[in-house]
């Protein structure tokens, strides 16, 4: 490919054919003056571009020379090229090489971005890329803490003020500090022991005199949360307060940092995508970047745990081989039994989980709703066993089935059976992992699936050796 002039070289946004031929022409001009070791040439070409186009060039040049390039960049540019990147596509620019400038870089930035990017590179170079922060202790903590905990979550770069203080103290602290903060949606107010007293509002910053004490005026019902409590916890309670700041403190009660929306939003999305793998009977440390090894590792447990129930329900379908020679036709029902037991397992199980993750649930309404659940279910089991044994009625006319009107019967019986079966199952384990203690999204994988797979073929012949070969 010829290389392209570097007075030249500009990176095209445009989705089109010329646009990415383009891009492709100017990565790979870009790389070539990496190798010749033009740095001077190189950030010339980069000083007009945004961090958005120079995160989109390095993703398509070779690691080796991304990383040369990251470490040529100056720090006005590279640190805006890190915050653009994807969190774990960061650690790619990461070498001996490069260690340097992530130093420089972490070392300038708020606690917060510090944390966020720290957290995506190897956790033995933590110790040294905080070296030179006076805070290094308190991020050396956040970055040990449980990743599903408040204090994993929690913003440190909050705007605290003493309670002794008036309005226009407050006001002139916020114009001297405001390079600090990147939004103004917590004002927590303190003693001097770092107690948390309540919080302020924005509005009371306009709507008061500067003489105003903030001890007068202090919002107390703060809802507090302690650094170890779980995420779900504190999204559980947001929403029951329908509080959009919450407060983090540790075990002595003493402030750490806050979650405003941002966080909870993050914890919203992490608590979808986890229960998401976990119906999926994936582990939720899962990534797109994970190893063979560790695709292994985390997905054969689950595939060995549904291997187990495949097995228990072939060994029930075995137990019937005598009903299966008496009459070839049921095993023609199998395939439907199963997928009538496990899709209406996974339906009462997914809206369970949705119940108790909203925070929904209302303990006296767990009889009602358990009832509602089998009436629609038996409605659904009806319908379902009567279209098949349409289906059967019309396949008669055209091949020799016998006993037809108890096949259809046997169909329409044995499926409602098995759908009320399976959404009594899907919709109380949920609520019995709970209870104990568990993960109520587990439930909806491959436990609901293979114990309905089990329950469903039983269920199926036991009524079929009532009705059909009676």
């Amino acid at each position: 490919m010829d290389q392209v002039p570097p007075k030249k070289l500009h990176w095209d946004s445009a989705n089109s054919p010329a646009a990415r031929h383009n891009n492709a022409r100017v990565a790979s001009s870009l790389e070539q003056l990496v190798a010749a070791g033009k740095r001077m040439a190189v950030l010339t070409v980069l000083s007009g571009w945004n961090a958005a186009d120079v995160v989109k060039c390095l993703l398509k040049m070779k690691t080796k020379r991304a990383r040369r390039v990251f470490e040529w960049l100056p720090d006005d540019v590279s640190l805006p090229v890190l915050v653009e990147l994807d969190p774990e596509l960061r650690s790619v620019l990461f070498e001996a090489s490069t260690r340097k400038k992530f130093r420089k870089i972490v070392s300038r930035v708020s606690p917060d971005l510090a944390i966020e990017l720290l957290e995506t590179l190897p956790p033995d170079t933590h110790d040294d890329l905080i070296a030179d922060r006076k805070d290094a202790d308190v991020i050396r903590q956040s970055l040990s803490a449980d990743d599903d905990s408040a204090a994993a979550h929690m913003r440190h770069g909050v705007l605290t003020v003493p309670v002794g203080w008036t309005i226009g103290e407050v006001v002139s602290h916020l114009r001297k500090t405001s390079d600090q903060f990147a939004r103004l949606d917590m004002i927590f107010v303190l003693e001097q022991d770092k107690r948390l007293v309540g919080y302020l509002r924005s509005r009371d910053l306009l709507l008061n005199p500067d003489d105003t004490c903030v001890s007068d005026i202090v919002q107390k019902d703060t809802v507090t949360v302690d650094s170890s409590a779980d995420q779900e916890e504190v999204l559980r309670l947001a929403e029951a307060r329908s509080a959009s700041v919450i407060a983090v403190v540790d075990a002595n009660g003493r402030f750490l940092g806050g979650i405003a929306p941002p966080e909870l939003a993050e914890i919203a999305r992490e608590e979808v995508e986890e229960d998401m793998l976990k119906m999926g009977g994936v582990s939720p440390d899962t990534t797109q970047f994970d190893t063979p090894g560790q695709i292994a590792r985390r997905r054969l447990p689950w595939l060995l745990g549904g291997l187990v129930g495949s097995t228990i329900a072939a060994i029930a379908i075995v137990s019937y081989e005598d009903a299966l020679a008496e009459s070839a036709i049921l095993a023609s029902f199998i395939p439907v039994v199963l997928a009538t037991a496990g899709n209406a397992g996974i339906q009462a199980s997914t809206v369970s989980v949705q119940v108790l993750t909203s925070g929904a649930e209302w303990r006296g309404d767990l009889p009602s709703r358990f009832y509602r659940e089998l009436r629609g279910a038996l409605l659904n089991g009806l319908i379902v066993g009567t279209v098949v044994g349409l289906l059967v009625l019309i396949g008669s006319l055209f091949i020799a089935i016998e006993k037809p009107g108890l096949l259809v019967l046997t169909s329409i019986v044995a499926l409602a059976i098995v759908t009320v079966i399976a959404a009594s199952v899907g919709s109380m384990v949920p609520f019995l992992l709970r209870a104990l203690k568990q993960d109520p999204a587990a439930a909806t994988g491959i436990f609901i699936t293979t114990s309905n797979d089990v329950f469903g073929v039983l269920a199926f012949f036991f009524v079929a050796s009532l009705i059909y070969l009676s």
